[in-house]
């Protein structure tokens, strides 16, 4: 019996870490995110890309370097949270999803220091 409340003790203490809020994220307009991921897509030494469709913020493209080839494509979707992105990756022989998204994460965060360092600073001095 002891060893029951000890394990059930236990579970309660460590299932809330590894529980996750779902509004963790705030939502990102596909504009933006199209801009990371063109910029992300114009890396010739990562992406050779087949075809561009600004309009329709989609993209086939191959990954430079992978040991098979594979046309994969992005696709942004707008939504009433923001925008998907939608990605299908062929097998290329290593984790290019994971490589991709962590590319564009980069993108979006330069995109937005560059927006914070553009923004004119309002103070007390005129």
């Amino acid at each position: 019996m002891a060893r029951f409340c000890c394990l059930t003790l236990l579970l309660a203490l460590t299932v809330p870490a590894f529980a996750r809020s779902h509004n963790q994220k705030q939502p990102i307009r596909c504009g933006e995110l199209w801009t990371a991921v063109s910029e992300t897509l114009g890396d010739a030494r990562n992406y050779n890309v087949v075809v561009l469709d600004n309009d329709g913020m989609k993209s086939n493209f191959v990954v430079v370097g992978g040991l098979f080839s594979a046309i994969n494509l992005v696709q942004l979707k707008p939504t009433a949270s923001g925008c998907d992105l939608r990605l299908r990756f062929g097998f290329t022989g290593a984790d290019d999803e994971a490589a991709f998204r962590s590319r564009v994460n980069r993108a979006l965060k330069k995109l937005y220091a560059a927006k914070a360092s553009a923004q004119p600073v309002s103070g007390a001095a005129q």
